[in-house]
């Protein structure tokens, strides 16, 4: 058996595996659901539905996207390649929908695809991608920390009062860590020397400044915010939320995010992110609707990558 023959062989059982566990994991959160539904009628759980704000939630959902890939188009800036916008956020859409093939790589490879059409290195847009993951996994690592910083009393019987007033300075200084360690222009030849050291080939690209480093962070941090206030307005169309939560969800569906994404061998983090998240509101809800509005939340979030296409695809005629 060839090399190649095994390769795949090895990438399908993983496939096969990917898709076991989502199934797995989906089914025992419906069996959970199924379980404890009796404990919807004991709860004092409001449900209205209010349809303008889950049309303003899927609206800056789409806005969310659109922060996203501003902050991969300035890091493949940096690199000396040059993306308008709009075909940037074209290529951005159209390989998002491949994240819910296992492995978490076809979205790269669709944009190496659609990106050398205009003459953007495969290389590049690789090496891009590779910055753009890290920072944004970095950042959605913080503020999913924070959710410990807005519920102390979550963790009170592990840590002490002085480090639990403590926390939210820690939290503060994380963030800001990240921030500019992903600025410093060290950083970006530290990880330009490691792609060249993987790829076996020398890589000759610019090096930002710091205050150009500065961009793609910020960007990628209205990205998490902005998704995270559109998932708090999801809720709160389904069922009245106090405004004073906000903090709270944001931190809720970045920490999910990030456990969905590291999970790698399911399809777009299919069940682990539902999971997490479902862990996440028991906080707030019973179990059964808690797990009700973790898989809810992966519909809403795919309709929203759905008219975000749609969005994109008539707006063609600014890059064409």
């Amino acid at each position: 058996m060839t090399n190649i023959s095994i390769a795949n062989r090895k990438s399908q059982i993983k496939n096969l595996l990917g898709y076991a566990l989502t199934l797995i994991v989906l089914f025992f959160l419906g069996r959970v659901l199924v379980q404890t539904w009796d404990q919807i009628a004991a709860s004092n759980v409001r449900f209205e539905f209010d349809a303008p704000l889950l049309i303003v939630s899927l609206i800056l959902l789409t806005v969310a996207r659109v922060f996203a890939v501003e902050a991969w188009r300035r890091v493949l800036l940096s690199l000396g390649e040059k993306v308008d916008f709009w075909y940037g956020l074209r290529a951005w859409y159209i390989s998002v929908m491949t994240r819910y093939i296992p492995g978490n790589v076809w979205q790269v490879a669709t944009l190496m695809m659609m990106l050398s059409e205009r003459g953007v290195s495969k290389t590049n847009t690789l090496l891009s991608q590779t910055i753009y993951t890290a920072l944004a996994l970095a950042i959605a690592a913080v503020i999913g920390a924070m959710f410990i910083v807005v519920r102390p009393d979550l963790v009170s019987a592990w840590l002490s009062p002085t480090v639990i007033a403590l926390l939210p300075i820690l939290a503060a200084l994380a963030f800001a860590l990240v921030v500019i360690v992903f600025a410093l222009p060290i950083t970006n030849r530290l990880i330009v020397t490691l792609t060249a050291r993987v790829m076996r080939r020398q890589l000759d690209v610019p090096i930002p400044t710091f205050t150009r480093g500065l961009v793609s962070p910020f960007f990628s941090t209205l990205m998490w915010v902005t998704n995270g206030v559109a998932f708090f307005l999801f809720i709160a169309s389904i069922t009245p939320l106090a405004l004073e939560h906000l903090p709270a969800f944001i931190a809720i569906n970045a920490g999910a995010y990030w456990i969905g994404y590291v999970s790698f061998i399911t399809p777009s983090g299919l069940g682990f992110r539902e999971g997490a998240l479902a862990l996440m509101l028991t906080t707030y809800f019973p179990t059964p609707i808690a797990v009700a509005f973790s898989l809810a939340t992966r519909l809403w979030s795919t309709i929203g990558e759905v008219l975000g296409i749609i969005f994109v695809l008539l707006l063609q005629k600014f890059w064409k």
